[in-house]
């Protein structure tokens, strides 16, 4: 579960960054001096929403498990792979012989 916690949060983070590209649309027709520095600081939280996503990813891929968050696969960050099962030591299976 707290992996999921940090999708979220990084996803939150990148939701704010897009209001603030909005927000200095809205701001840059009005001053252009502040409406720079707004889509500057918008891109720096943006860059660090994905980088906070992707460190998370780093982090489930070191601990591994199974994930229900199928955008990691999209984006090849993690992808669960279940370790290969073990050989049997049934006696009852015969072996195929030609």
């Amino acid at each position: 579960m707290e992996f999921e916690m940090g999708y979220m949060t990084a996803l939150v983070i990148i939701g704010i960054s897009f209001l603030g590209f909005f927000l200095t649309m809205m701001i840059s027709e009005i001053n252009k001096k502040k409406g720079i520095v707004f889509f500057i600081m918008s891109l720096i939280l943006f860059g660090l929403g994905v980088y906070y996503y992707y460190v998370v990813g780093q982090w489930q891929k070191s601990e591994g498990g199974p994930t229900y968050n199928k955008l990691n696969e999209y984006l090849y960050i993690y992808r669960y792979t279940p370790p290969a099962p073990a050989p049997s030591s049934n006696s009852d299976v015969v072996p195929f012989k030609e």
